[in-house]
């Protein structure tokens, strides 16, 4: 039975809620999701005291959170609060207005905790084995150690987009006398990490600060495809960003694609908090997670009783996607079986490797979900579908390389133009061969009966496929010749199926 749980992570800056419908080690799908800019860390001074009126925003949010989670069923609220509660001088008395005004009582995390679940988070979205995960938030920051999936070492800093602005950003553009003081203060907590310097492997970002980056980048170049999670930001790109929020007023940034008005006056200071681990990491581009602290508290309950980590979070992405729309298993593994035999045997045909190999299998599980839309059309509504989920682990090209695969398996001329700036060379051809592929392998399982076993391939001036069958295939096999002509195409050879 599914459940339901709401995960609120009260930050310095952001608090955020999301509402997962979830049947535990199975499948799970984001219900809902809301935020709202609470500043609670603005104004602490020297005491360390939250002020009234953050406090007040944050308490009011929070009635208003617990209020829609009794309103759409929610089974299971698990509240946390991170750096900004954790400091704070007056925090026990903040967190028991909570508990009396709003009704929800906080865990607090420890700065340990708040970098494990942001790792999690990341760990079980993004396809990283090794490498570092650096989270930003409105009050720390947090760098943790990734090998073999695992976590290393980790710091917790006290620089965060929110304490910084608050400390640095005295002029409005900021001055270059600010900018360096910024700078100076956000490197030297960093100066006792010797393990960061030059640290090898994939950079990883979670946190608002980092997603707003990918989200104005994506924007100012017209990416094509409308998510942060998966997206690779260069240094370069940081670097030009950062130079072009210097020269711009908070007015002026609030205008930048892709920003909200409630973080262009962080925004900078945030960024350079993430220029600096890259460069002292020396990584050359980072890659973002929509996800983060949230998903990872979420997964330690998903996943109850056993490893937080799911093992192959791509191919556990396609089936959970499969099994929300639900998909026909038998039906969708007998095409993928078949799309792989073919594969196997034109190796020498079309010469790609297992990372295509493993492409088109997914895709043939995942072909018929457009059918929860309707029939009519189901290839173009289930591209829709994969390049609006959130294909854990999949790069943005290799999400284009699915939904390509998905919308050309039943009929149509392949074409990739819309989705050229994130392709690679050469992929053309390789969407084309593949889905010429797919189509054979759907069609030679026509009346999804698996009377097709298998297919023997000889190559030649002309492809012969010769079917192992079941019973009577005539159906099939009539239908599987007259859908060959993407195969001729793509291939540059006629093809016989018998």
């Amino acid at each position: 039975m599914q459940e339901r749980i709401a995960v609120i992570d009260l930050g310095s800056n952001t608090t955020r809620m999301i509402v997962v419908g979830y049947v535990p080690h199975q499948t799970y799908k984001l219900i809902d999701e809301i935020r709202e800019a609470v500043r609670l860390a603005h104004g602490i001074e020297s005491d360390g005291n939250l002020q009234l009126v953050p406090m007040n925003r944050a308490i009011k949010t929070m009635r208003l959170f617990h209020q829609m989670c009794r309103g759409i069923g929610v089974d299971r609220i698990v509240p946390v609060a991170t750096s900004a509660v954790r400091e704070a001088t007056n925090r026990e008395e903040f967190l028991q207005r909570v508990k009396d005004e709003a009704g929800l009582e906080f865990r607090v995390l420890t700065a340990h905790e708040e970098a494990y679940y942001g790792f999690l988070g990341a760990m079980n979205t993004l396809d990283v084995r090794d490498g570092c995960v650096v989270d930003i938030g409105g009050g720390s920051t947090q760098v943790s150690q990734a090998h073999r999936r695992q976590m290393g070492q980790t710091i917790s800093r006290p620089i965060g987009a929110v304490r910084l602005t608050d400390r640095f950003v005295k002029s409005d553009p900021i001055s270059s006398r600010d900018f360096r003081e910024l700078q100076r203060a956000i490197s030297t907590q960093f100066d006792d990490v010797p393990w960061l310097n030059g640290y090898s492997g994939t950079l990883a970002g979670i946190g608002g600060t980092i997603r707003a980056l990918a989200e104005i980048d994506q924007k100012l170049r017209s990416h094509p495809i409308d998510r942060v999670h998966g997206h690779i930001l260069k240094a370069d790109r940081v670097y030009e960003l950062i130079e072009m929020f210097r020269g711009l007023t908070i007015k002026q940034r609030e205008d930048v694609p892709g920003l909200s008005r409630d973080r262009a006056d962080l925004i900078l200071a945030g960024a350079s908090i993430l220029a600096e681990v890259m460069r002292r990491g020396k990584f050359n581009q980072i890659m973002i997670s929509g996800q983060g602290l949230r998903e990872g508290v979420f997964f330690e309950h998903f996943t109850h009783g056993r490893s937080p980590l799911i093992p192959d979070i791509r191919a556990f992405s396609v089936y959970n996607l499969a099994r929300m729309y639900h998909y026909e298993a038998i039906h969708s593994a007998k095409v993928r079986d078949l799309a792989l035999s073919m594969f196997d045997q034109m190796h020498s045909l079309h010469g790609y490797g297992v990372d295509v190999r493993e492409l088109l299998g997914h895709a043939a599980i995942l072909h018929d979900i457009g059918n929860a839309v309707n029939y009519y059309d189901h290839h173009k509504h289930g591209a829709y579908l994969i390049l609006n989920s959130t294909m854990q682990g999949f790069s943005h090209r290799e999400v284009a390389i699915l939904a390509l695969l998905v919308r050309y398996h039943r009929k149509g001329d392949v074409s990739t133009d819309h989705y050229r700036t994130v392709l690679a060379p050469g992929d053309d051809e390789l969407v084309a061969k593949m889905s010429a592929l797919l189509r054979l392998a759907e069609f030679l399982e026509r009346r999804k009966s698996q009377v097709v076993q298998d297919v023997v391939v000889e190559l030649g001036a002309i492809v012969k496929i010769i079917t192992v069958a079941a019973g009577d295939n005539a159906l099939e096999v009539w239908d599987a010749n007259r859908a060959a002509g993407l195969f001729r195409k793509a291939f540059g050879c006629d093809v016989d199926i018998s």
